[in-house]
């Protein structure tokens, strides 16, 4: 298992991701990390409507730490491009919306952020699942300028120095 693999699966611990992936690298660690922040978020709501804070709080953490220490943290914005910068303000913007979710028990941040990666989830199903590489790579790239443009500005919903704050937390 690469440096990037073994971060990556200490960030979703609670599944045997060598038996899930089968070893068969990067984009099907994407995928799972997907995959366990939209499950955290869906037992994150369940936990809201409970009224069971103690879970919330857990199931919200966990999306958390998927979020930014599976998926964010390992971007290379540099080499990546235009699909590294917007997958970057992606899950800074998401980041962001757990935390407030979790502070206002809000249902509906949940739902946005899984609105934001259920699109994401399938262009990566979609490169996974090989045919032509480069449509599948421009597929990826098409859904991230997308989502781009549905995201609410940072500065508007929190502030012009929410950004700066979270960026500078690695958030």
């Amino acid at each position: 298992m690469t440096t990037y693999q073994s971060r990556a699966a200490s960030a979703y611990a609670t599944v045997n991701l060598e038996s899930r992936s089968g070893g068969s690298g990067g984009v099907d660690l994407v995928i799972l990390l997907i995959e366990g922040i939209l499950d955290r978020i869906k037992m994150a709501k369940t936990a809201m409507i409970q009224r069971d804070i103690g879970q919330k709080v857990k199931h919200l953490n966990k999306a958390l730490e998927i979020l930014t220490e599976g998926l964010r943290a390992h971007l290379d914005v540099g080499a990546g491009g235009e699909i590294a910068q917007n997958l970057d303000n992606l899950y800074a913007y998401c980041s962001v919306r757990l935390l407030h979710a979790n502070s206002r028990n809000d249902v509906a941040a949940l739902d946005e952020i899984c609105n934001l990666f259920t699109p994401l989830l399938g262009a990566w199903v979609t490169i996974r699942s090989g045919g032509n590489a480069p449509e599948a790579v421009q597929t990826l790239a098409d859904v991230t300028r997308s989502l781009k443009s549905t995201m609410p500005g940072m500065q508007r919903l929190y502030g012009s120095n929410a950004y700066a704050s979270q960026a500078m937390m690695g958030a």
